[in-house]
């Protein structure tokens, strides 16, 4: 068993939770969770921090605590770092790099304080060797992020390097795309396991039913990812990674167990959708197909569905509010006993689809708020649906 570690996986503010729900899930059996603000503290051994990468969803950088000291100003804050044991983490001919945040400290900016870290890390391999390693901006085999807060200093290593939510199966960011991650996290909220039909009927590029088809498949979307930052470091546990994800292999589904679709009137977006579906290995699992909202009918009845409609910036355009009161037609006349998830950055727009939500999360992506609104829809008999409550599980 390797040391127990302290990690902290970042992730979508408004996500929090369902990011912790994934590290306590068997594939990961993450220790010590708890959420906190755009991230979730955790704890385990070296295979957690593996794992934790081959099985995050909703995750972005899963980072490991290296040391906590005192840094009541720039000076102290150098000396603790000079004093850490840096080719246990970097060999001479890797590079590295540093990102700092500070909050009401005495070092008052950041790329200083990121600086300070910088010089000792440096200058403590010229005491022991005469040389430095190079510092590498944009793809480090180090990445290092150091976070001071009054006068401690706290630094973490990315195991990730790429963030997660790059999967490997889009090669190019399409405009007005959904983040992978933000996708997924959507459906662990939703309680989505597989088990009942889904359906997005403005899908776009397709990454809800992409990511949907790859959680009721049970694929680790790490699988796909050619190389994690970890694999490049002296302390890397080759072994130990090979059997992570032989047991990742060994747990993904050949079958759905219910039936995934996606539509959206945009003949390139659905072209998308497919190749980028054809990458991740789950084309032959979707049903997919090119229509308006308002004329779509769906080859199932839906038990879930989740949609990100056209609003604000992402999708200007005079047909948007229409778009958003097709939306809401087709919710109410075909979706039937279902629970609902949409996503919005526009407040107004939600308003156009006639309906009450019953559960509003707040969710941030980049520089913009967003609402997810959780509806269930009555019944073909008018009444509700008693196995589709708003909602993930527990």
């Amino acid at each position: 068993m390797s040391a127990r570690r302290r990690y902290f996986v970042t992730c979508h503010k408004g996500l929090e939770e369902a990011t912790a729900a994934e590290l306590r899930a068997p594939e990961i059996s993450a220790q010590d969770v708890e959420p906190g603000s755009a991230g979730v503290r955790f704890a385990g051994g070296k295979a957690i921090g593996y794992r934790a990468n081959l099985w995050l969803r909703s995750g972005i950088r899963v980072l490991e605590e290296l040391a906590r000291g005192p840094a009541a100003g720039p000076d102290e804050l150098y000396e603790w770092a000079l004093k850490l044991d840096w080719p246990v983490y970097l060999d001479l001919k890797q590079t590295f790099s540093v990102e700092a945040r500070v909050w009401d400290s005495q070092v008052t900016h950041s790329q200083y304080a990121a600086r300070r870290v910088k010089d000792a890390l440096c200058d403590s391999f010229r005491k022991r060797t005469g040389r430095r390693p190079d510092v590498d901006a944009q793809n480090a085999d180090l990445p290092l992020f150091l976070y001071l807060y009054r006068d401690e200093a706290c630094l973490y290593r990315d195991l990730s390097g790429v963030t997660l939510h790059k999967r490997g199966y889009r090669d190019a960011l399409h405009k007005s795309s959904l983040n992978e991650a933000l996708a997924a996290g959507i459906l662990v909220l939703a309680g989505y396991d597989g088990s009942v039909p889904f359906l997005d009927p403005m899908c776009g590029a397709g990454t809800f039913v992409i990511e949907a088809a790859l959680m009721a498949l049970r694929r680790a979307p790490g699988l796909k990812r050619k190389q994690f930052a970890f694999e490049r470091w002296p302390d890397f546990e080759k072994a130990l990674w090979k059997e992570c994800k032989s047991r990742a292999h060994a747990q993904a589904r050949y079958e759905l167990r219910a039936p995934i679709a996606g539509n959206d009137h945009h003949a390139g977006a659905l072209s998308l959708a497919r190749k980028d579906a054809e990458a991740a290995g789950v084309a032959e699992f979707l049903n997919l197909a090119q229509s308006d909202v308002a004329e779509y009918a769906p080859p199932f009845a839906p038990g879930l569905v989740a949609v990100n409609p056209p609003w604000g910036q992402r999708l200007a355009g005079k047909g948007v509010v229409d778009a958003w009161r097709k939306l809401g037609r087709f919710l109410r006349e075909r979706c039937a006993g279902a629970r609902v998830w949409v996503l919005s950055g526009d407040a107004a727009l939600p308003r156009e689809l006639e309906l009450t939500p019953e559960r509003t999360v707040v969710l941030r992506t980049g520089n913009v708020e967003c609402r997810l609104l959780g509806f269930e829809m009555a019944t073909a008999h008018g009444g509700r649906s008693p196995t589709t409550a708003v909602g993930p599980p527990g």
